[in-house]
């Protein structure tokens, strides 16, 4: 049963960083190979400003990474590539590897120096602790690997996914609540801040995804059946959560932005 809640989930939000992979491609995309870079500052604050080649390289860069890093987190959660390709695991892993430390620098850069991060402080700082988390899983992830020591390489490397995926789960966290309510509550559209935001950045960015990781690693550790059933359980819903949280961006935001 764990088991399969355990694949219900990760299916879900796999289809719905699908369609944020598609949508990045066609709206950053779009705009570079139609040469309207300025497009990108509709949807990202700051993300193109004349003159600056470097910081604009950065931002392109990281864009690009998001796409990669999302078909790479894909690639290395099938068992059937570890298992049969092992030396393309290897390989993908390092490339994700390097590929969500450049994006975390280049995140923290986008916030702290191009003050290109939406929202409030308490937002800023909780991305920012994102991105330090998401350094430290995925150099411990690789030093495991390094030493061999698998089942905690499995470990760190969950971690490193999970937290590479902030950034999407604050979005479907925004538009479930917008699509629950019919209008923002709880924050200030204009300035993008608020209370329920602040909630949200820290709980997404930096508390719940770990937590019910480590919740099924215990889960798997459990010699009774209370805890994994329970643990199903409530991945089921937060599957079900996931997948109103990926109907809701996707019809409000993604598809619209993706149509123009």
């Amino acid at each position: 049963m764990l088991a399969l809640a355990v694949r219900a989930w990760c299916g879900t939000a796999l289809a719905g960083q699908f369609i944020f992979a598609l949508y990045i491609t066609m709206v950053y995309g779009g705009a570079v190979v139609s040469g309207d870079h300025a497009r990108w500052n509709t949807i990202m604050r700051a993300a193109y400003v004349p003159g600056q080649t470097l910081g604009n390289a950065a931002i392109a860069a990281h864009v690009l990474l998001a796409v990669l890093i999302i078909a790479g987190g894909a690639l290395q959660l099938m068992p059937a590539v570890r298992r049969r390709v092992p030396a393309l695991h290897r390989w993908v892993g390092r490339g994700y590897m390097v590929s969500v430390l450049f994006t975390s620098l280049v995140g923290l850069y986008m916030v702290w120096i191009r003050k290109g991060g939406a929202g409030s402080m308490s937002q800023h700082i909780a991305i920012s602790l994102n991105a330090v988390i998401l350094c430290t899983c995925a150099v411990m992830a690789w030093r495991a690997a390094r030493t061999r020591d698998f089942a905690t390489h499995r470990q760190w490397a969950l971690r490193t996914f999970l937290a590479a995926g902030g950034v999407y789960f604050f979005r479907l966290g925004v538009f479930l609540w917008l699509a629950a309510w019919r209008r923002p509550v709880g924050f200030d559209a204009k300035t993008f801040s608020g209370p329920f935001l602040t909630t949200l950045a820290f709980a997404v960015y930096v508390v719940v995804p770990l937590s019910v990781l480590q919740l099924y690693f215990e889960a798997q550790r459990s010699r009774t059946d209370v805890l994994p059933r329970a643990t199903a359980v409530g991945l089921f819903a937060l599957t079900l959560v996931t997948a109103a949280g990926i109907a809701s961006v996707t019809m409000i935001f993604w598809l619209p932005n993706m149509s123009r």
